[in-house]
């Protein structure tokens, strides 16, 4: 959330490679760890999909959820979609944190501003990065929840046997229409995420500054971090849930979703069978997830910066 500047001319083709570069790489390894819960998340918002409300639930919770995946496949069952997801950070991470320097040095010159650049200018560009990085990536996140579905015992089962075969299977019953499935869901998704967060963590910073803590301190950011996600979680879980869904649908022969006709149907259907509530199935495993995943995150960003003396 740091102020930034715009690159020098000379260099900025190469320093673009490198702002891509390491925010893409650092995705790639976080995601190694924070895989599991991932799918276990996704595994928890198909419970009991369209189900009327009071039935009960095929997971009693997360814990619940990977103990059941653990017992049936193992390790390798709860990394079932792993290369999908390290493909999705890869791609992800280049654009939303990659770009996001870059972009701000350019739209902060194109305002005529003078210092630093606002709060405003980083905001917007925030959620552009992140409306970016969902349309780049949405064909990895159709596959990624179809195969993190796949073993599981909720959610349709597309029975892929492979991640290359995934994708040729959708491509030939869906089209390349399969590959944008949902993408409405997702850009919207990636325009909250950061924007809400982005938002939280900068007032809650001023606040906190005005009551007299250490702004600087990194038991501050820390917290702030924390509660910021959560603010995040509570905006995002419900089309989080919607996009899934869309995702993991079957289709027809047409590619047309047999259950949804897109993202706003599928969050009617939702709210009319299983309540307000199901917009939060698995909200707390994707607090637990994302939490750990961006310390992850900026801490392996943080390293790699300083191997390539860009720190």
């Amino acid at each position: 959330f740091e102020c930034a500047h715009a690159p020098e001319p000379s260099s900025a083709m190469p320093d673009l490679a490198w702002e891509m570069g390491l925010p893409a790489m650092a995705g790639c390894m976080a995601v190694c760890f924070s895989h599991p819960l991932e799918l276990t998340k996704t595994r928890l918002q198909l419970d009991n999909e369209l189900a009327q409300r009071g039935q009960p639930r095929t997971y009693n919770g997360w814990i619940d959820c990977v103990k059941r995946n653990w017992e049936s496949s193992g390790v390798r069952g709860l990394q079932r979609g792993l290369q999908l997801g390290i493909t999705r950070e890869f791609f992800f991470n280049s654009v939303r944190i990659g770009l996001f320097v870059p972009m701000l040095g350019t739209v902060h010159e194109m305002t005529g501003r003078e210092g630093p650049p606002q709060a405003d200018e980083r905001f917007g560009v925030g959620m552009l990065c992140g409306a970016l990085g969902g349309c780049c990536v949405n064909p990895v996140e159709v596959l990624k929840v179809r195969m993190q579905a796949l073993g599981g015992q909720t959610g349709h089962q597309h029975g892929y046997p492979g991640v290359r075969a995934a994708f040729a299977q959708m491509i030939k019953e869906e089209g390349w229409r399969g590959c944008s499935k949902g993408i409405g869901v997702s850009t919207l998704r990636g325009i909250l995420g950061p924007g809400s967060q982005l938002i939280a963590y900068n007032e809650l910073k001023r606040i906190a500054g005005e009551r007299g803590a250490d702004t600087r301190a990194v038991r501050t950011h820390v917290g702030l971090s924390i509660v910021s996600a959560a603010i995040s979680i509570a905006c995002v879980n419900p089309v989080d849930i919607l996009r899934t869904r869309v995702y993991n649908q079957p289709y027809d022969s047409n590619g047309v979703g047999k259950w949804y006709k897109n993202g706003l149907d599928a969050g009617l259907q939702t709210l009319r069978t299983e309540g307000p509530l199901a917009f939060y199935k698995g909200a707390l495993t994707h607090f637990l997830r994302l939490g750990p995943h961006m310390v992850l995150l900026f801490g392996f960003l943080e390293q790699l910066k300083m191997l390539t003396g860009r720190a």
